[in-house]
C-alpha cells in the first residue's frame, strides 16, 4: 500500500515539475537554515565535553575573576584528598616566535602550564614529551607544520620573545592540536615558571611604577587559571567552603575578602561573561545568543511549513479530480490523507538536496563571520541526527496532515468537478499565515538594523576623545625604547603627521591597570589607571577642564590627571595632593576607555617615563597614512631589524570590541535574506490561491470594462492591509526584544521610529511586487477563458 502511495506521489511530483521544484527549494532553504543553526547550537554547547572525566573537572574562580595565585593548586592537592589532580595555565596571545631560519610569527598563543594539562584535557603527543625545564617548549601539530614544515622539530630551536630579548627554547615534543570545541587553545606550552620572564615584561611596561612589583609566583601574583580534577561524587560546595581559608594568605586586605568558587569546566564557554574583563585567553561564547538562534530556527521552520502548505494548496486544483475519482471508487478519507502525507514527506526528503548546499554555505558563513570552528563532524553527534530526523518528520507530517485534512473533508462530487468547498478555500488561515510571515520578517529586519545602529553608535560616538587617524605601534625592543625620542622627532617631519606621543596603556588598545590607594581612614580607593606620556592627551583629543596636561616627566612631583568622575566622587581640585600619593595636575573631561557595555569609572592617568614607553602613537591627517607607515617601518628596520613590525589604528581596536555584535548582525542579516525569499514564496502561494478564488470575478469585471490596474488593485489591497497588521504586531514585539538586547549596554542608541518604518516599507514593497506579478497575469488573461463554463 505504501509502495503504491509512493509511486503516485512520485508521479505527481514529476507531473507538476515547476510547483514541485518551488516547494522542494523552499523547504530546502528552510530545512538547511534550521540544520545549520542546530549544528551551531550543538557546537556551542559541546565545549570541553571531549575532556576525559569532564563531569569532575572544575576551574577555580576567585572574586570577580578567574585568575589565582601559583601556590593555590598544590596547596589544595596537599590539603584536600578529594582533589585528584590539577594544572595551572597562563596563556598570552601576543608573543613573537622565530625559528633559526628567521621565519617568524606574531601574536602566537603561548602558554605556560603544568605537564598534567595533557593528561587532564586528553591531549596526546605525536612525538617527544612535555617541556620539563625552563629551556624547553612543546608545540602543537599545526605549529610544527608552520615553522618546520615536513622536518621533525623535536630538538630544534625556537627563539621566543618573552621580555626585551628573544630567548632560545628547545622543542621537546609535538602534541595533537586542541579540538575546536575546547576553551583553551595554546600553540606552545612551556614550563610554568618560565612565565616569570613574561611578568618582567609587564612590570617594565609600568615604568617607574612597576619597579616594586615582584616577579615571583606568590599568592599575591594571581595570573593563572587553575583547573582541578575532583574525585567522583565529591561534595563541591563543601570543598568551596574549605577553600576560603586561602584568601587569608593574601597580603592585600581587600583580597582577603574575596571568595573562591568552582566553575564546572563545561560552563566555562557559555558562562564566563563576568570574567572576561581585561584579559581574554580562552574561547568564550554567549548563552543569550543561543536563545536567539533557537527562536530563529523555530520561526524559519514555521515559515517553511506554511510556505509549502500555501504552494501545495495553490496548485491543488489539478489534483482534485484525481482525488475525487479515488474517493468515488471507495477510497476513505484516511487513505486520501495517507497519500497526501506520503507525498508531503517525500517532498521533504527531496528538499534535503538543496538543504545540503545551504548547510555547506551556512557553515562557511558562521566560521568566517563568527570565528568558529564548526565542521561537518558535528553530524557525527547522535543528538544532531535525532534533531535532523525529528525536524524532517515533523515538517513532512505537519504539512501533509494540514493539506490532507482539508481536502479529505471535501465531498467526492465537489472534488470531481474540480471545485473546492468554502472550507478548503478559507481565507482566514491564509491571512493568518501571511501575518505570521511578515511579522517574523519585520522583526528580523528591525533587529538587524538596531544591532547595526548600536554598533555604529558605539564606534563613532566615543565621548571625551577622538580616536580617528591615530596609529599605534609597539616598542618591544630595548633599541626602540631608547630611540623613542629620536623616532618621534623624525616622524613629525613626515608629511601627514600632526603629532606624536608615547604611552604604555591607551584607552581601548591595552587593558587598564587597577590603582588602589588608602585614604586617611584606611579605606581603599580604587581607580581605573592608565599610564601615558607627555602629549598623549593632545594626540587623543582629550579636553582638559581644569589645570594643564602633562609637561616634562618628573618622577618626584608625582603628577597625575583625574577624570570628571574622580573629581566629583572624591572632591578633587587642581593642586591637591591626593592621599599623599598624587599631585592633581589637571581634570580631564570624562572619556570612554572601555566598551559601551560599562559606565565610565573614576580614572587616574599617571605619567610615563619617556625612556620606558611601550607604545608609539602617531596622529595623522588621514591623507598620507601609507607614507607615514612606510617611513615608520623603515626606521624600525634600521633600529631593530629582528622585530616584527606591526601598526594598528585605534579605531580598528574599538571596532574589534564589538565583534560579537557584528557577528550577530551578519548571522541575522543572512537569515533575514532567507526569510525574505521564503516570504516571497509564501506570498506566491497565497496569490495563487487568491487568483484561483477570484478567477470568475476577474472575468466578470473585465467584461464589464475593468482596467488591468483596477484588477491588480483589487488583488493587492487585501495583502497590503494584512502587511500593515503585521507591522502593528511586530513593533511592540521588536521593541521588547531590542530593549532587552540593549540591556547589555550602558550607553544605548535610540530605537528610532524610522527603523520600523523602513522594515514595514520593505515588507510592503515585497508584497506589492510579488502579488502584482501574479495579479498582472490574471488581469491580462482573456476573460472568456474564465467564463466559458458559466
Amino acid at each position: 500500500m505504501i509502495t503504491t502511495d509512493c509511486k503516485i506521489a512520485l508521479r505527481n511530483i514529476l507531473r507538476d515539475k515547476v510547483q514541485s521544484a518551488i516547494s522542494i527549494l523552499g523547504l530546502g532553504i528552510g530545512l538547511g537554515s534550521i540544520i545549520v543553526l542546530m549544528a551551531l547550537i550543538i557546537h556551542e554547547t559541546s565545549f570541553d565535553k571531549s575532556i576525559p572525566d569532564y563531569q569532575n573537572v572544575y576551574r577555580v574562580i576567585w572574586g570577580p575573576n578567574c585568575f589565582t595565585g601559583y601556590p593555590l593548586a598544590s596547596e589544595m592537592k596537599k590539603d584536600f584528598p578529594e582533589v585528584k589532580g590539577f594544572f595551572r595555565i597562563n596563556q598570552a596571545n601576543n608573543i613573537q616566535v622565530r625559528n633559526l631560519k628567521g621565519e617568524s610569527g606574531n601574536n602566537q598563543e603561548f602558554a605556560f602550564a603544568d605537564s598534567s594539562i595533557y593528561r587532564i584535557l586528553g591531549v596526546n603527543f605525536i612525538a617527544g614529551m612535555p617541556a620539563k625545564s625552563l629551556s624547553e617548549v612543546a608545540i602543537s601539530e599545526k605549529t610544527a607544520l608552520k615553522f618546520f614544515r615536513n622536518r621533525s622539530p623535536v630538538g630544534e630551536i625556537l627563539r621566543v620573545k618573552l621580555n626585551n630579548d628573544f630567548i632560545p627554547l628547545t622543542v621537546s615534543g609535538i602534541y595533537k592540536d586542541f579540538p575546536g570545541n575546547t576553551t583553551l587553545y595554546p600553540d606552545f606550552i612551556a614550563e610554568t615558571r618560565l612565565v616569570e620572564v613574561l611578568i618582567g615584561q609587564y612590570t617594565s611596561s609600568l615604568g617607574e611604577y612597576g619597579e616594586a612589583i615582584s616577579t615571583s609566583l606568590t599568592w599575591d601574583m594571581p595570573i593563572f587559571y587553575t583547573y582541578l580534577v575532583l574525585e567522583k561524587n565529591s561534595d563541591r560546595q563543601a570543598l568551596v567552603s574549605k577553600m576560603q581559608k586561602y584568601s587569608e594568605l593574601m597580603s592585600n586586605e581587600g583580597a582577603k575578602k574575596l571568595r573562591y568558587d568552582l566553575q564546572p569546566v563545561t560552563d566555562i564557554y557559555l558562562k564566563s561573561e563576568a570574567y572576561l574583563a581585561g584579559f581574554r585567553a580562552f574561547r568564550a561564547g554567549n548563552a543569550n545568543e543561543l536563545k536567539y538562534y533557537w527562536a530563529i530556527s523555530f520561526l524559519i521552520l514555521m515559515i517553511s511549513i506554511t510556505n509549502y502548505i500555501f504552494l501545495t494548496r495553490g496548485a491543488a486544483s489539478g489534483k482534485l479530480r484525481e482525488l475525487g475519482t479515488r474517493k468515488v471508487l471507495g477510497a476513505s478519507p484516511k487513505i486520501l490523507r495517507r497519500q497526501i502525507l506520503v507525498e508531503s514527506n517525500l517532498i521533504t526528503i527531496l528538499s534535503l538536496i538543496p538543504a545540503s548546499f545551504v548547510i555547506n554555505s551556512g557553515i562557511s558563513l558562521i566560521n568566517n563571520s563568527m570565528n568558529r570552528t564548526l565542521t561537518l563532524d558535528v553530524f557525527s553527534n547522535p543528538l544532531m541526527w535525532l534533531l535532523l530526523i525529528s525536524v524532517v518528520i515533523f515538517t513532512g507530517t505537519l504539512s501533509g496532515l494540514s493539506i490532507g485534512y482539508s481536502i479529505s473533508r471535501v465531498p467526492a462530487l465537489v472534488l470531481v468537478s474540480g471545485k473546492t468547498s468554502d472550507k478548503f478555500r478559507s481565507r482566514r488561515w491564509d491571512y493568518s499565515y501571511l501575518i505570521l510571515h511578515f511579522t517574523i520578517y519585520i522583526i528580523l529586519v528591525a533587529s538587524v538594523i538596531t544591532v547595526s545602529k548600536q554598533v555604529k553608535y558605539s564606534t563613532t560616538n566615543i565621548k571625551g576623545m577622538d580616536p580617528k587617524n591615530v596609529l599605534i605601534s609597539w616598542l618591544k625592543s630595548p633599541g626602540l625604547k631608547a630611540s623613542f625620542a629620536a623616532i618621534c622627532s623624525e616622524m613629525e617631519k613626515v608629511p601627514g603627521v600632526e603629532r606624536t606621543a608615547g604611552s604604555s596603556f591607551i584607552p581601548f588598545f591595552s587593558p587598564y591597570i587597577p590603582v588602589t590607594l588608602a585614604n586617611r581612614g584606611g579605606e581603599k580607593v580604587t581607580f581605573d589607571g592608565l599610564i601615558m606620556g607627555e602629549g598623549m592627551t593632545e594626540v587623543l583629543g582629550m579636553k582638559i577642564l581644569d589645570g594643564s596636561p602633562f609637561g616634562k616627566f618628573n618622577l618626584a612631583t608625582g603628577e597625575a590627571l583625574f577624570n570628571e568622575s574622580s573629581a566629583i566622587k572624591y572632591n578633587l581640585k587642581v593642586g591637591d595632593i591626593y592621599l599623599n600619593a598624587f599631585h592633581v595636575k589637571g581634570i580631564v573631561k570624562d572619556f570612554h576607555s572601555h566598551s559601551f557595555r560599562t559606565l565610565i569609572q573614576p580614572m587616574v592617568i599617571i605619567q610615563q617615563n619617556p625612556a620606558k614607553m611601550e607604545l608609539l602613537v602617531i596622529k595623522t591627517d588621514g591623507r598620507n597614512d601609507a607614507i607615514v607607515i612606510n617611513k615608520l617601518r623603515e626606521m624600525y628596520n634600521q633600529i631593530a631589524p629582528d622585530e616584527i613590525f606591526a601598526v594598528r589604528y585605534l579605531t580598528d581596536e574599538i571596532k574589534d570590541i564589538y565583534t560579537p555584535e557584528k557577528n550577530q548582525t551578519k548571522i541575522m542579516g543572512a537569515f533575514s535574506i532567507l526569510a525574505t525569499v521564503l516570504a516571497i514564496m509564501g506570498l506566491l502561494g497565497i496569490a495563487l490561491l487568491s487568483v484561483a478564488r477570484k478567477t470568475k470575478e476577474i472575468g466578470l469585471r473585465k467584461v464589464n470594462g475593468a482596467t488591468v490596474f483596477e484588477v491588480i488593485y483589487l488583488l493587492n489591497k487585501d495583502f497590503i492591509k494584512w502587511v500593515f497588521v503585521s507591522l502593528i504586531i511586530s513593533i511592540p514585539v521588536s521593541l521588547y526584544m531590542m530593549a532587552n538586547w540593549q540591556n547589555r549596554f550602558a550607553y544605548k542608541t535610540e530605537l528610532s521610529w524610522w527603523i520600523f518604518a523602513l522594515a514595514g516599507i520593505s515588507a510592503i514593497l515585497i508584497a506589492v511586487f510579488t502579488v502584482s506579478w501574479q495579479s498582472w497575469r490574471a488581469a491580462t488573461r482573456n476573460p472568456v477563458e474564465a467564463l466559458r463554463y458559466e
